[in-house]
């Protein structure tokens, strides 16, 4: 034998071809088979990012420039304010209170006109006052609110006789809507509710309606008329019976009457403007400086 490990030329290529270099070429000696992969195989391409992490990024853009003005424009520190000068109402700060001078708008009108203190600026009638109180006789109106188109009315009456009228957008005697209240049987039980239009000394559209409450007479009630625009509400004790539109009168003021075989007393009346549009968005108080917030003005 030329090889004492081989016995013929050919087994030993045979054994060449798995020699251990062979094999640790072909993985089969690597202590952990994942090695091998990563030798193998080809890394893989990157994936591209996402357009969420591209959103994240300007999210947190925004928030980061939204944090820099805010401690840009607010201070690092309270700032003292004198006893005197504070305030607690966000429509007293000077800059809302300096774009309003800007704006024309008429001052809102707040009346009221006890009886027990005389008649007052009242025209029309022949009622008087009588204990302290407005005895309803005609038509009698109340000079200082003529003028006026959208306000609350509300007077403490009570029924002596048969109803209590009431007019508003009233500019003279012979224009104004009307309403009263008639009461019928002693518990009140047939109440209702009259409106109608006068035109030019011409009455219109008169309805009549059941009143959900009882009204019952000599006894006395709150009422509270609302004129907004063409809608006007009435409520008696803070319980709305009666609610309509109209377009006919823009503006006017407030009296009562009292058609024959009718009185009622009037205690008092009061009658508060409704704010305009410019006196709303002010006492909202939608323009605040951040300082003004702090307590820095």
């Amino acid at each position: 034998m030329l090889d004492r490990e081989f016995c013929s030329s050919d087994h030993r290529k045979r054994f060449r071809t798995s020699s251990a270099r062979a094999l640790r070429d072909a993985g089969e000696l690597l202590a952990d088979y994942d090695d091998y992969l990563a030798v193998i195989e080809q890394p893989e391409q990157k994936k591209p990012k996402s357009m969420g992490s591209k959103f994240s990024m300007v999210t947190a853009a925004m928030i980061g420039l939204i944090i820099g003005i805010s401690l840009w424009i607010v201070p690092s520190s309270p700032v003292p304010i004198p006893a005197g000068q504070l305030r607690y109402s966000l429509t007293s700060n000077p800059i809302s209170q300096t774009i309003r001078s800007w704006i024309p708008d008429a001052p809102k009108i707040n009346l009221r006109q006890d009886f027990r203190m005389g008649l007052g600026d009242w025209t029309g009638g022949s009622g008087g006052s009588v204990s302290g109180a407005l005895q309803t006789d005609g038509m009698r109106l109340w000079k200082p609110t003529l003028k006026l188109a959208d306000y609350q009315m509300e007077f403490q009456t009570a029924i002596e006789k048969r109803a209590v009228g009431w007019a508003f957008r009233a500019t003279d005697l012979r224009n104004y809507y009307a309403s009263k209240i008639t009461v019928g049987g002693k518990d009140g039980s047939r109440a209702e509710i009259e409106r109608f239009v006068m035109m030019m000394g011409k009455e219109y559209d008169r309805v009549k309606l059941p009143i959900p409450v009882p009204i019952r007479a000599d006894t006395l009630y709150r009422v509270r008329v609302r004129v907004k625009g063409d809608l006007f509400s009435t409520s008696v004790d803070g319980q709305v019976i009666d609610s309509w539109r109209d377009r006919r009168l823009r503006k006017g003021g407030v009296g009562f009457f009292a058609d024959k075989g009718e009185m009622a007393s009037v205690r008092w009346v009061s009658l508060s403007e409704a704010d305009g549009f410019f006196s709303r968005l002010f006492a909202m108080g939608f323009i605040v400086h951040p300082m003004y917030m702090m307590g820095g003005f």
